[in-house]
């Protein structure tokens, strides 16, 4: 009798466990869209602030963006005997480019060296849900 009932109870934990994983997915798979097109728009849209930037915009440490088509980080530097923060520009090479892009699995953006048509391959997958 025991034996069954424990069965019983491993059973139904079983089903409870499985039932609300698979609700988690089905809500995160849902999600998924809305996010990656979150992340297509924001993504754009960084590029396009980036468009204005120069080395000499003012910036808090570790941010980081495209200026001029290199990879920028601002670092704090001495100018005039004070430290300020400047954008640090790092080349992407001759054949590639720095790009904001989209996230895959969760939301946000991240800057990276890419070619421009790997960008607009992953902007299309992400407004796709590709």
């Amino acid at each position: 009798m025991k034996i069954i009932v424990i069965t019983a109870i491993i059973a139904i934990l079983a089903f409870a466990t499985i039932s609300s994983s698979l609700v988690i997915r089905q809500e995160n798979s849902d999600d998924i869209a809305t996010i990656r097109k979150a992340n297509a728009d924001e993504a754009e849209k960084l590029q396009e602030e980036f468009a204005s930037f120069t080395p000499d915009k003012d910036c808090q440490v570790n941010d980081l963006a495209c200026i001029n088509k290199d990879f920028a980080m601002c670092a704090p530097t001495i100018e005039d005997g004070k430290v300020v923060n400047k954008f640090v520009l790092f080349s992407c090479g001759t054949t590639l480019e720095c790009f904001a892009l989209p996230l895959v699995l969760k939301r946000g953006t991240s800057i990276t060296c890419t070619t421009p048509k790997d960008r607009e391959d992953r902007l299309f997958q992400a407004r796709n849900n590709l």
